[in-house]
């Protein structure tokens, strides 16, 4: 008796007669043949040629010939997972067991549309060797109008509906709590298109991060500090899409959260336009896939075009994407090497226009992302005794990106100079000696660096910022799976190594030295410098690992573990080891399972923290500017230039420890599955302040005296301060925990409706695990500056907490392939809270004098040198922000029109129901709460 598990019983049939079976896996090989035939709705079936054919337990994959057929050879007797896909068709999985001989077997995929009996538009749950996760198909993806890859999020357990447009940066954030947008959660998300990362690691599209505080981009486009802004790429081109939640595979690194795959339309297809729009969004998609004669393979071409406007009352703010892809595939050697390389441009553009009506700020700004990218991922069969396959990925990418930012500056009085030296002291008259009443020469550079100068900004000016940069990256992979039944388990084994190189070349920030940015209030005497890009060294990453999924029969259960462990190496001379397992184990054969993982992933950091730019300070010496008993040609500026190196020698590798258990019911149809998981992230990269970034300084004052013919000047003041500025750290810490459910009931072919229920309750602890530095200086003079005190790491933690639930009623009628998908979600709990440790008295200070840290005694609170170190206590957010809960609709509809195409429709929060939910801590302040009113419709042809 042949046991079978299928996924997908309406597209598939197998033919298996005369067989007997045996859980004990005899050594010997067999050839196993079979055709793959196509089918529409109301058609006969066609032979499918150049189908996929893989036994992924084993690691052998073919492609069928012109009759649909395929073959393999020297297969052991025992389990196959079957796994057969095409473009545009119906994935076919199913289980089968053997002992002897396999007679020749029959597959029917049927096409990828609503004429299935199962609609397939929801997220299916999958627990795999691969970890848990979600897998997206292609009708799911046109029956949502996704624009990009963040809003297939709302498909997850725990995901909510948002309204899909192409304002902002688009970054994926995986088992995240409701309203929470982390960089630190998109950093650490992996997103693989065809075999090769996506990644944000050379961006560095941000002014000076050590100054200004914040890492946000000049113009739009991705955060540097987070993940692959995900708007740049078209999803009307995408076959499937996988989201591990997960403990993903050891093959997979330089990650710490989970791992999107994205698999591309490849293979014969016919001509399909598409076209949609929304509130902010009009959008254009075309696609072909040509076979180009026998055996000479196939060419998939893509074009994408969409315009978001964010609002019709403000149509000067817009992002437009353009996507163009050429793939071809093919397989030679007799079916054993197949090979699909893609040819890709991505240009993605924001812009800020200047408002006709704003004559005050006169904002205007613009980012362009222009990528060109070559893929190529191959796989070899062997018919040897173990060596099953070698997989390769190789990729090159180069995206060149432009910011332009403008913005009228008002109040704006600063110094600046023109020079990068520290130390180094200019006046706003070049080659003019300045000497004190000792006779000393207080300017040497200004002797020699006659084209440099220093100057006061105006109050008011028009500043225009650029920024060029150009990443380029380059990654390379290689596996070799072997397969062997050792007694009554199967083994396959992998080993694999992966390399990939990042590297900025462009010009960097560039803006003019009369006009730069405005200066940071918080940094006080904290200055803007330009900075070339190229001069940045590349940062290479090497990575080798070696996995085996191993699975046996325990009488009639079954147990499934794939162990693996990873070793990185990074040119920063560091190292990260990320051991991986993932467990199933049937406790009732084929109706419980339980699942258990345990796993570490690590990221290395990015350019951003690896390089960040020096910080700069000007502070005045003498300033006769305003001196009106001075001719103006008379009035002397001079400034001394502070530099310092930011960067941080010990930072060390992100890495998150991740733990998962689960369970999984199966009653027919229906499967019902709980997830709990915990995450441990552990270094997470920021920008901040470190007891290595406060530096003492002599700020010194001068003042004029005798003949102002022949100006002498003696020291007014000498105070000591402390220049404070950003470095990169590892003191982020997150610690987060959940559950999630995932249960589909199946379909219930009486009433022609389906209905899936998921959810999920995350709690999220973030805490630095540094000292909390207050400084209370504000004044640009050195009079009156303070020491920096030092409060206990444990002063305050974030709390975030969400509990969401979405019932997917799916109505289908296939015979006219409609289809309407209505989503009830509720937003059960969402809250937001702090709790604090010591936050009234400093534990330790740094001292203006000597800049080193010294223990703060409680006795000198009151002391006039030593009170202004004590904050103000505020504990407002140890009130808990909680809100009652939220229910919304959501409907989703599409319909066929016979074999020409596809009309869909969408409405978010359809009843138009919104919460006004009251502050807990600002009494008097109102939450309006729900996703607006939203909808959009889409056209599609097939030619």
């Amino acid at each position: 008796m042949i046991v079978k598990k299928f996924k997908h019983l309406p597209s598939l049939v197998v033919v298996l007669a005369g067989l007997n079976s045996t859980s004990v896996f005899a050594q010997e090989s067999h050839q196993i043949k079979g055709t793959i035939f196509s089918q529409d709705y109301g058609a006969n079936k066609k032979p499918l040629a150049n189908a996929t054919v893989a036994i992924q337990n084993i690691g052998l994959s073919t492609t069928t010939d012109h009759n649909g057929n395929f073959s393999f050879s020297a297969i052991p007797a025992g389990q196959l997972k079957i796994n057969v896909s095409y473009v545009g068709r119906v994935t076919s999985d199913t289980v089968v067991y053997f002992s002897s001989k396999i007679p020749h077997l029959e597959f029917v995929l049927r096409a990828t549309n609503f004429r299935l009996q199962e609609a397939d538009v929801t997220a299916k749950n999958e627990n795999s060797y691969n970890g848990t996760s979600s897998l997206i198909s292609r009708n799911a993806l046109d029956h949502l109008q996704a624009n990009s890859l963040a809003d297939v999020m709302a498909l997850l357990p725990g995901g909510t509906v948002s309204n899909q447009d192409l304002t902002g940066s688009k970054q994926i954030n995986i088992r995240n709590v409701v309203g929470s947008n982390s960089n630190a959660n998109a950093f650490g998300t992996g997103i693989v298109l065809n075999g090769a990362p996506m990644n944000n690691n050379a961006n560095l599209q941000t002014i000076s991060a050590t100054v200004a505080g914040n890492t946000a981009p000049l113009a739009g486009g991705a955060n540097p500090s987070g993940g692959f802004d995900t708007r740049l790429l078209a999803v009307d081109h995408i076959e499937s899409i996988e989201i591990i939640r997960g403990v993903p595979s050891v093959e997979h690194g330089d990650i710490t959260n989970g791992l999107v795959i994205v698999k591309t339309q490849a293979g014969q297809a016919p001509l399909r336009i598409n076209a949609k729009t929304n509130p902010n969004i009009y959008q254009l998609s075309l696609s072909k896939g040509l076979l180009l004669g026998k055996d000479a393979g196939a060419l998939n071409i893509a074009l994408d075009y969409a315009k978001n406007t964010n609002d019709p009352v403000q149509s000067y703010l817009s992002y437009q994407r353009f996507n163009a892809n050429g793939q071809y595939s093919n397989s030679f050697f007799d079916k054993r090497l197949r090979t699909n390389s893609t040819l890709s441009v991505l240009f993605g553009k924001d812009t800020r226009r200047q408002n006709p009506d704003d004559a005050v700020t006169m904002k205007a700004s613009s980012g362009r992302d222009l990528g060109l990218s070559f893929n190529t991922e191959g796989n070899l069969s062997f018919t040897a005794k173990w060596l099953k396959n070698i997989n390769y990925v190789a990729n090159i990418a180069y995206t060149n990106k432009t910011a332009f930012a403008q913005e009228q500056q008002t109040s704006a009085t600063a110094p600046y100079s023109m020079t990068k030296e520290d130390g180094t002291v200019l006046t706003n008259k070049p080659g003019m000696p300045i000497y004190d009443i000792d006779g000393h020469l207080l300017n040497p550079q200004s002797l020699t660096l006659t084209d440099h100068y220093a100057h006061y900004l105006p109050s008011t000016y028009l500043g225009m910022y650029n920024i060029y940069g150009k990443e380029f990256s380059t990654f390379l992979k290689a596996k070799a799976t072997f397969f062997n039944n050792i007694g009554n388990t199967q083994n396959k084994w992998s080993i694999g190594a992966d390399y990939r190189i990042n590297k900025n070349f462009g010009k960097g920030t560039v803006f003019s030295p009369t006009a730069p940015p405005y200066r940071n209030l918080s940094y006080v005497n904290s200055t803007y410098r330009p900075r070339a890009f190229q001069d940045i060294p590349a940062f290479n990453q090497f990575g080798a690992y070696a996995e085996n999924q191993f699975s046996m029969d325990l009488g009639e259960r079954q147990l499934a573990i794939a162990a693996g462990i990873r070793y990185d190496v990074f040119s920063t001379n560091k190292q990260a080891l990320s051991p991986r397992i993932n467990l199933n184990y049937e406790l009732v054969p084929r109706t419980l399972n339980f699942r258990a993982a345990y796993g570490k992933l690590a990221k290395g950091p990015s350019l951003l923290y690896l390089y960040p730019q020096a910080a700069y300070f000007e502070y005045i010496n003498i300033n006769e500017m305003a001196d009106s008993y001075l001719a103006e040609e008379e009035r002397i500026f001079m400034t001394t230039t502070r530099s310092f190196e930011t960067k941080n020698t010990n930072l060390n590798i992100a890495s998150n420890e991740r733990i998962e258990i689960g369970t999984d019911l199966f009653l027919g149809k229906k499967k019902f599955s709980i997830t709990a998981f915990r995450d441990h992230l552990r270094n997470g990269y920021a920008m901040g302040l470190t007891q290595n970034s406060f530096k003492p300084v002599s700020y010194i004052e001068y003042e004029r005296t005798g003949d102002n013919s022949k100006p002498i000047y003696e020291v007014a003041a000498n105070n000591p301060v402390l220049a404070k500025y950003n470095m990169p750290t590892n003191n982020r810490q997150i610690n987060t925990k959940g559950v999630e459910i995932d249960f589909s009931l199946g379909r219930f072919e009486n009433i022609r409706t389906e209905f899936a229920l998921n959810g999920a309750w995350i709690r999220n602890e973030s805490y630095s695990n540094d000292y909390h530095y207050f400084d209370d200086n504000s004044t640009t003079g050195g009079a009156g500056r303070t020491h920096i005190a030092l409060y206990d790491p444990n002063i305050s933690r974030s709390y975030e907490q969400s509990m969401t639930s979405t019932l997917t009623t799916t109505h289908n009628i296939p015979k006219i392939g409609f289809v309407v998908t209505l989503r009830t979600q509720v937003i059960w709990n969402e809250s937001n809270w702090n709790t604090f440790g010591n936050d009234s008295i400093p534990i330790k200070y740094i001292s203006k004098f000597d800049g080193k840290v010294h223990d703060f005694d409680p006795a000198q609170s009151e002391n006039p040198e030593f009170k202004p170190l004590i904050r103000n206590i505020n504990r407002l957010n140890a009130i808990s922000e909680s809100f009652s809960p939220l229910l919304s609709f959501h409907i989703n509809i599409s319909k066929e029109i016979a074999d020409l195409g596809r009309i869909s429709f969408f409405a978010n929060n359809m009843f138009r129901h919104y919460q006004i939910a009251s502050s807990q801590r600002v009494k008097g302040y109102y939450y309006k709460r729900n996703v607006p009113y939203y909808f959009g419709m889409e056209l599609s042809f097939k030619l």
